[in-house]
C-alpha cells in the first residue's frame, strides 16, 4: 500500500528553494528516463571526488545487490565542511 498523499510546503520553506516546480518536475522526469545519466550528473556537480567513479549503479534487486558510484573515492569530511571553509 502507498501513501499518495499530498502535503502543502510551508512558505517559509517555498521562499528557500533553488528549484521552480517546473525545474524540479524536468529533474525528476529525467531521473526516471535516465536514471543513470541523471545521477552521474548530479554526484559530479555536487561532490568533490578524489577518484571518480566507474559506473554509477549495478544492481539485481533479486539477491539484493545494489551498487552505487563503485570506484569511487570519496571524503566525507571534505565534502561537508572543508570545501565549504574558503566561502
Amino acid at each position: 500500500m502507498t501513501d499518495n498523499s499530498i502535503y502543502p510546503v510551508f512558505d517559509s520553506i517555498k521562499q528557500r528553494t533553488h528549484l521552480s516546480r517546473d525545474q524540479y518536475k524536468e529533474m525528476y522526469a529525467r531521473s526516471l528516463a535516465d536514471p543513470d545519466g541523471f545521477w552521474a550528473e548530479q554526484a559530479t556537480e555536487n561532490l568533490d571526488w578524489f577518484k571518480s567513479f566507474d559506473t554509477v549503479s549495478e544492481w539485481d534487486f533479486h539477491s539484493g545487490d545494489i551498487k552505487w558510484f563503485e570506484g569511487g573515492k570519496l571524503n566525507v569530511s571534505y565534502n561537508c565542511i572543508d570545501r565549504h571553509l574558503a566561502t
